[in-house]
């Protein structure tokens, strides 16, 4: 995969994942993650001054199937009234007159003066369903009882008002907490329109209607107090899912939540999608420019969807802060996905290259093992001690004179192939061919210690061969430091060894006459407990030195 290659998968892989999170497609994820902070953050108190009186199973019981006659309604108001009840709010939705009852009920209504009714917005017909016009005119105010479920059901929030014509119904929590406070509220945070609820985790505790119609519950215990009032029956009232709670609570009890999120003033606050978004993209430039180191990818990635979950966990714990997380997340794995691949693929393309280059020079198993493990090979230059060994054909001048030029060719084949089969047998990388001579490295890059042991097999051996075709051979070897490395130009290039052992393994093969083996001292005392060589004192370039004329091995 190609630099260019890689930033496109990139750059679409990236651009999916932030589309598909601006359009809702991680929603139910999102809110999965949300669901389960809720879960494992500290439950919240109610506010102290909320009451709520639910119609409950047993009140059903106690006064009858529902619906009631509205006196019930207005007897309960009394009680409230006589116990100085600072403000209520009835989620009950009253659309049907009922007679001179509708009359006293507004009357105690106005008397009470934060009294606080319920309207509903039908999607299906389009309309809004207000409470019945003389006790409209009588109330504090009004407000819808809708809720918006989020895609997986569950309600995180309710809105804020509902233009209906000239009108504008302000949500029920809303419009009772102003009764309750004594000021308007317009400055109330949002989220798409919608008032994000802070859920308590804890249910409500729940006075049965007809235990305060009854006088079980002391009338001064309402002193100051706001009381919602409301269905809680399962039979008759609507549940809902809600964050924080194991099972559906009623709609009551979901304004009971909003009502003290209000009053409290703890609202969630959401991270807009524009922020998020920014994020992951800053988030998947790292792995761009990281993207030529798997391990730091890896361990970059890891750290990212760690710190994602931990400070978006941390700021909803400590702030009610929202972040959504996943698409970070989701960027981030498939960012480690795509560089691995990417760096997968570079390296092998790079050990593909490194193969094509030195299978010319090695024996195939030997690349094999160190493409397995890189450390071991070393082509920048360095300076190491190894064999090199120099083979040339002896009178090989006269034999292609008096040979045609495709016979010489044809020789030269078959001869460099047998040598090139004897120097991969003895770990040996063969360097070059120079007419019809052959230079051999032994301990590079390979690395190994029988370098000079190697290098004098191969050369007994390719002797013996040599005799078969009746060619003279005579080499020269020497063991010493040397410089390795890619060697040349931006366009041209060579793996190959210089330095004076070089030259002098070159020197001792000018000097050998045929059928004969010459080596240096150093490769001499390596092994000089398995050869019989005789010992000779150079001349020329190199006057005084010593080398030694193998007579035979072993």
């Amino acid at each position: 995969m190609r630099r260019k290659s890689f930033f496109y998968i990139w750059f679409i892989a990236n651009v999916i994942t932030i589309l598909f999170y601006f359009f809702g497609g991680f929603d139910r994820i999102n809110y999965a993650i949300l669901n389960y902070f809720f879960y494992l953050s500290s439950k919240l108190d109610f506010s102290e001054d909320i009451v709520v009186i639910g119609i409950t199973d047993k009140c059903l019981e106690r006064l009858g199937r529902w619906p009631w006659d509205r006196r019930h309604c207005v007897k309960l108001l009394k009680i409230l009234k006589e116990g100085e009840v600072k403000t209520i709010g009835i989620d009950i939705l009253l659309l049907e007159p009922e007679g001179a009852v509708d009359v006293q009920l507004a009357e105690v209504s106005k008397e009470l003066g934060r009294v606080v009714f319920s309207a509903y917005f039908n999607t299906e017909d389009s309309r809004l369903y207000l409470p019945i016009p003389i006790i409209l005119q009588s109330a504090f105010g009004v407000g819808h009882i809708n809720v918006t479920p989020a895609v997986n059901g569950f309600i995180y929030g309710l809105p804020k008002s509902i233009s209906y014509g000239d009108r504008e119904v302000k949500a029920f929590s809303i419009k009772v907490s102003e009764a309750y406070l004594g000021k308007v509220l317009d400055n109330i945070p949002t989220e798409d329109g919608n008032l994000l609820i802070n859920y308590t985790g804890k249910k409500p505790k729940i006075i049965p209607f007809s235990d305060v119609l009854d006088g079980r519950i002391s009338k001064e215990f309402f002193k100051g107090k706001l009381v919602l009032i409301g269905i809680t029956a399962k039979g008759l009232g609507d549940y809902f899912l809600a964050p924080s709670y194991k099972e559906p609570i009623s709609g009551l009890e979901i304004h009971a939540n909003a009502v003290n999120t209000i009053i409290k003033g703890f609202f969630p606050k959401k991270f807009p999608k524009t922020t998020i978004i920014i994020i992951t993209l800053m988030t998947a430039l790292f792995f761009l420019l990281t993207k030529e180191k798997p391990i730091k990818v890896l361990l970059l990635g890891l750290l990212i969807i760690f710190v994602s979950f931990c400070i978006s966990y941390t700021l909803f714990l400590s702030s009610r802060i929202i972040i959504d997380c996943f698409p970070i997340v989701t960027s981030t794995i498939f960012n480690v996905g795509i560089t691995t691949i990417y760096g997968y693929l570079k390296e092998k393309n790079e050990k593909d290259r490194i193969k094509h280059i030195f299978q010319m020079y090695l024996p195939s198993e030997v690349i094999e093992e160190h493409l397995k493990n890189p450390e071991l090979w070393n082509l920048k230059g360095e300076e190491v001690e190894a064999t090199v060994m120099f083979v040339d054909i002896s009178g090989f001048t006269k034999f292609s004179q008096e040979h045609k030029p495709q016979e010489v060719v044809e020789f030269l084949n078959r001869y460099f192939s047998i040598v090139t089969d004897i120097v991969f047998k003895h770990r040996g990388t063969l360097d070059k061919f120079i007419g019809d001579a052959v230079m051999v490295i032994y301990g590079a890059p390979i690395r190994y210690k029988e370098h000079p042991l190697e290098a004098l097999l191969s050369a007994f051996e390719i002797m013996e061969v040599a005799k078969g075709y009746n060619i003279s051979l005579k080499i020269g070897i020497n063991t010493g430091r040397m410089i390795l490395g890619n060697i040349g130009t931006e366009k041209r290039i060579q793996y190959t060894a210089i330095g004076d052992t070089v030259n002098m393994a070159e020197y001792l093969e000018s000097i050998a006459g045929p059928g004969e083996i010459i080596i240096g001292d150093t490769t001499y005392n390596e092994i000089k407990n398995k050869v019989i060589a005789e010992k000779i004192i150079l001349t020329g370039k190199y006057t005084g030195r010593i080398a030694y004329r193998v007579i035979s091995y072993g």
